[in-house]
């Protein structure tokens, strides 16, 4: 897990940091399932609103996950796999963190350059990347699945990056090839979209993707060199991490991104 560091939140909460972008001036940390105050099935810091959990204990996770790095909010997208990107100011700060992402909520990513504005997401398997760049000042998050690895919004979020080669990467936990089974279309759909093609494997006439190798693919392509991954599997990990491929009804893990400076 080079490029990534996991430390204790306090309590069993734990998150993974990305020590490559903490050294270029940037948080993008994706905080573990445990350490919360939701039941079963979303045991226990499930921070979407939007699963069937009671909203009183989603808020006070994402009270708690907020205070552990010093945060009082963060923006939220509505994460419908599309391929908004919302440009976020001290105006939209909490944005979406009270309750259903509204002002928000067409978008799969967010990006700012104000110091100090936090950027929260969710996924249960999806990929989210956090892309920063200390020359232009600039830190994105992207939510992508297949869906939005087809539509492109990799290659739109790049565009947000004059300099691509400045550009530092930190890629969360996502459901792996070891279990992300799909069907033939969905792999030529993600091919047919990837500059490089799909990164897929067949086992006994069976396509699984990799999610996280394709979004590094793609984004190298665009010109992105510093990458790094927790090579953290959804599935394999769901004592520590929530996975809808797995689980069905569950939770939702939580990743933050900002400016630090």
């Amino acid at each position: 897990m080079s490029g990534f560091e996991r430390r204790s939140l306090g309590g069993d909460a734990w998150a993974h940091v990305s020590t490559g972008l903490e050294d270029a001036g940037f948080l993008a940390a994706f905080l573990e399932r445990t350490g919360g105050s939701s039941a079963e099935p979303f045991d226990s810091l499930n921070v979407s609103f939007g699963v069937g959990d009671d909203p009183a204990a989603v808020l006070a996770n994402r009270r708690a996950a907020a205070s552990a790095f010093g945060l009082k909010a963060f923006a939220v997208p509505g994460l419908v796999h599309g391929t908004t990107l919302t440009a976020v100011g001290p105006g939209r700060a909490r944005d979406g963190f009270l309750g259903p992402a509204e002002a928000l909520g067409k978008a799969d990513g967010l990006h700012t350059r104000t110091a100090g504005l936090a950027l929260g997401a969710f996924s249960g398997d999806c990929v989210i990347a956090v892309m920063g760049s200390p020359r232009e000042r600039r830190v994105a998050m992207v939510h992508a699945g297949w869906r939005g690895l087809v539509s492109g919004i990799l290659q739109k979020a790049a565009t947000l990056f004059a300099e691509r080669s400045e550009v530092r990467v930190g890629i969360g936990p996502a459901i792996g090839p070891c279990h992300y089974e799909v069907g033939e279309d969905v792999a030529l759909a993600v091919t047919a979209a990837s500059p490089s093609g799909a990164v897929t494997e067949r086992r006994k006439g069976r396509w699984y993707l990799d999610l996280v190798g394709t979004t590094r693919s793609i984004l190298r392509e665009e010109g992105i060199r510093r990458l790094w991954d927790t090579g953290l599997c959804t599935t394999c990990e769901r004592r520590r991490l929530f996975s809808f491929r797995a689980e069905g009804k569950t939770g939702r893990h939580l990743a933050l991104a900002m400016r630090l400076a």
